[in-house]
């Protein structure tokens, strides 16, 4: 249960500490005191969007802060997986800076806003207007009757199989568009592959080639200048045979002079270099070889890697290789597609198959349920003063869809003289707020809903009626925590406390305060309720009766 809030900063609220107790409590005051703003609070405590302007000093921090008992919700699983201490109380806290950042906590521990959302939902449910307008929708009203049955955790797991069949048949649609689209170039690619197989290609071979091209183009001018070089150095006019007769004649002299030996010594070395530059230049001539048929093949295979080069936009045959292994593994992914393809087949079928199953079985829980929850709701509606009411769900199947195959719209009459028609259609806001009491009313009793909150669900309402909705709620208040912000007096005086909302000027500064009453001024609350700022003394009286007959 909820057992304190702090607002520090909010709106009108300068500073509040407020304890709340089990049971009904109503909150009571004026229009426009500001009793939707305690309900604004809550639901900003609890992962509400934060909308600017909410800090009353905008130069300070906006704080708002809930203390709940925890001793009986079973919650532990989101403290575990949020990675929260657990604690018998729980505090949830929100901070707005000055400048617009919003923090969370829980327990002091810093959480995501949709955690504290998250958890804010399984501890408090705040029913608005805007809620009793939900009704009209019919993915609303679906939902409410899986909550009412206790289909929701079935229809979370359908929810979560429908987007994965989805998922795969989106992945599906993919896979056979790309072997498609690979059938289609299938052909060119493997021409292209084939083509350069037959190229044959290796690594730095062009360059080589054209080395080798460039000495075959030149060969007989390199095969003159091998022959001229060894006819120059050893030749029989050549240089060597002049330096032997040099030799010849400086021997002598070196007999007898130290200098003319060492040239003799140089000569000598000069002569044996100059005959084995003749040797290798002959040699060098010999291997030389005048073949214009392997030249041109060298032409060709030359203009080969150009044209493949230029065809596929690369500047080199290691560019041409790489794309032979991509083109290759291309193919080789061509060849799986088809395996893909008929595995997500398979797996869009099991999906498929067993959405169906789970689909079927949902649905036909929930005919089973449509029927007793609509009566109950019916009676409900007999005690909230419409007595002729009639309320059924008209209920079919349609197409597969994230929630199931069901489509379920409420219809309902006030009136013995008509006939059930689309809640939308006939219902005024009166009647919606009574139809959506009855509904909380059971979903409370079906599910673990420790507080609930009513904004003004007493709208279109008086009289009788009124009387009846504040003994519901007082029922409803026996078992769980029950707030409900009224302006009529038969509501406030079925509840067992009373907060009264008030509004003052301080200044050109105006505040809210809010205050819990005594019985005694329970009895003056309520019979300024009943007739206005000016108490009478019969107002008074009327008062003590309502607060006794509670």
């Amino acid at each position: 249960m909820l057992s304190r809030i702090s607002i520090t900063n909010y709106l009108l609220i300068e500073s509040l500490d407020l304890e709340w107790e089990q049971g009904l409590t109503a909150i009571t005051g004026e229009t426009g005191s500001g009793k939707s703003i305690l309900i604004g609070a809550l639901e900003l405590a609890m992962g509400a969007r934060a909308d600017a302007g909410l800090a009353r000093d905008p130069a300070k921090r906006c704080i708002i802060e809930l203390e709940l008992d925890l001793t009986r919700l079973d919650v532990r699983d989101w403290f575990v997986a949020s990675e929260v201490p657990h604690e018998p109380r729980a505090i949830l806290r929100r901070q707005l800076d000055p400048g617009g950042r919003s923090r969370a906590f829980v327990n002091d521990t810093p959480v995501r806003l949709e955690q504290l959302r998250e958890l804010g939902e399984r501890l408090i449910h705040v029913h608005s207007q805007h809620h009793t307008l939900l009704l009209n929708d019919a993915r609303f009203q679906l939902g409410m009757v899986d909550r009412l049955a206790g289909h929701t955790a079935a229809v979370d797991a359908l929810h979560a199989c429908f987007s994965a069949w989805r998922a795969a048949e989106r992945e599906l649609a993919v896979a056979k568009e790309q072997e498609q689209r690979a059938l289609a170039e299938g052909d060119y690619l493997r021409f292209q592959q084939e083509e350069l197989e037959q190229a044959a290609l290796k690594e730095g071979e062009q360059e080589e080639i054209e080395r080798e091209l460039q000495l075959a183009e030149h060969a007989g001018e390199r095969a003159e200048a091998y022959r001229d070089l060894e006819e120059g150095a050893a030749g029989e006019h050549g240089a060597v045979p002049l330096l032997q007769r040099v030799r010849a004649a400086l021997s002598k002299a070196a007999r007898i002079d130290p200098e003319a030996a060492a040239l003799l010594q140089r000569l000598e070395s000069s002569i044996i270099e100059l005959k084995d530059i003749g040797d290798e230049a002959a040699r060098l001539a010999a291997t030389v070889e005048l073949d214009p048929a392997r030249a041109e093949r060298m032409r060709e295979r030359i203009d080969l890697l150009q044209r493949l080069e230029q065809k596929h936009r690369v500047k080199s045959e290691q560019e041409l290789i790489t794309l032979l292994d991509e083109l290759r593994t291309r193919t080789v992914r061509m060849g799986s597609l088809g395996e893909q393809r008929a595995a997500l087949e398979a797996r869009v079928d099991e999906l498929g198959a067993d959405y169906a199953k789970q689909a079927k079985a949902i649905s036909q829980a929930r005919t089973k349920a449509i029927k007793p929850l609509a009566n109950k709701v019916e009676a409900l509606l007999h005690q909230l003063g419409m007595p002729h009411a009639v309320f059924q769900f008209e209920h079919r199947t349609g197409e597969p869809g994230p929630f199931g195959i069901d489509l379920v719209r409420a219809l309902f009459t006030a009136n013995k003289d008509r006939a059930p028609a689309p809640l939308d259609k006939v219902a005024s806001g009166g009647e919606l707020g009574r139809v959506m009491l009855a509904l909380i009313s059971l979903a409370a009793g079906s599910r673990d809903l420790p507080v609930v909150v009513f904004d003004e669900i007493d709208t279109g309402v008086s009289g009788e009626v009124a009387d009846r909705v504040g003994a519901l709620l007082s029922a409803m208040g026996k078992e769980r925590q029950v707030i409900a912000i009224t302006h009529l007096p038969q509501i406030a005086s079925k509840a067992q406390h009373q907060l009264q909302v008030s509004k003052d000027a301080d200044g050109e500064r105006v505040r809210t305060t809010i205050a819990s009453l005594s019985a005694e001024q329970r009895v003056g609350a309520i019979a300024r309720m009943l007739s206005g700022k000016k108490t009478t003394q019969a107002a008074m009286e009327n008062a003590r009766d309502l607060l006794k007959a509670r």
